[in-house]
């Protein structure tokens, strides 16, 4: 069901991480010349080995959501949830502005390759993800406060959600181990 609290969700949860975007590029912008000649050290390095290596987000990705789904379920994840979102504009916003700074309109378009192969299909279930989040933390505050029932259906859909969206995302991971570099591979004619 899309219902206007679902779109304002949403809303504030892009907005967070277009924030979060903004000032990744803020952030790379205003760093001093040192630190950019390390960025500069470290992307040249990753970008000779990324051929021999693996992208390998699968544990970290089991703790991280895990983690925030346990401490939603005490209602005290939801500033972590928040935070993650714009922990990940963060990021994003960071390594292309790092890689257009490096290769200019290159990197552009080699970074928004590289988001979409490793970001495109676990953000779009981090989202669904964090709005079965918000709304399972939503139904335990109105328990407390307002002592209304918490709805079984309602919480077992929201809970297959969840775990929907968390094996979607490790799926996703496996794939991104197994070929996930040599697809980005093809995209270094861009550079």
């Amino acid at each position: 069901m899309w219902t206007s609290i679902n779109k304002k969700l949403y809303l504030f949860l892009g907005i967070i991480f277009t924030i979060g975007i903004i000032l990744g590029v803020i952030f790379l912008i205003y760093l001093d010349e040192s630190s950019k000649e390390l960025i500069l050290l470290n992307i040249n390095e990753w970008l000779q080995s990324i051929e021999s290596s693996h992208i390998n987000n699968i544990i970290p990705h089991i703790v991280i959501l895990s983690s925030l789904f346990i401490l939603s379920l005490f209602i005290i994840g939801i500033p972590f949830v928040l935070f993650f979102v714009f922990y990940n504009g963060f990021s994003i916003g960071f390594m292309i502005t790092s890689l257009i700074n490096i290769f200019g309109i290159k990197g552009l378009l080699y970074g928004i390759m590289y988001v979409l192969i490793t970001k495109g299909i676990y953000l779009f279930f981090l989202s669904i993800f964090i709005m079965s989040l918000i709304k399972i933390a939503n139904l335990f505050i109105k328990r407390i406060f307002s002592g209304e029932r918490i709805s079984k259906d309602n919480l077992s859909l929201l809970l297959k959600r969840i775990f929907i969206c968390i094996a979607a995302i490790l799926i996703s991971d496996i794939i991104l181990y197994l070929g996930g570099a040599k697809l980005i591979t093809i995209f270094n004619f861009l550079l």
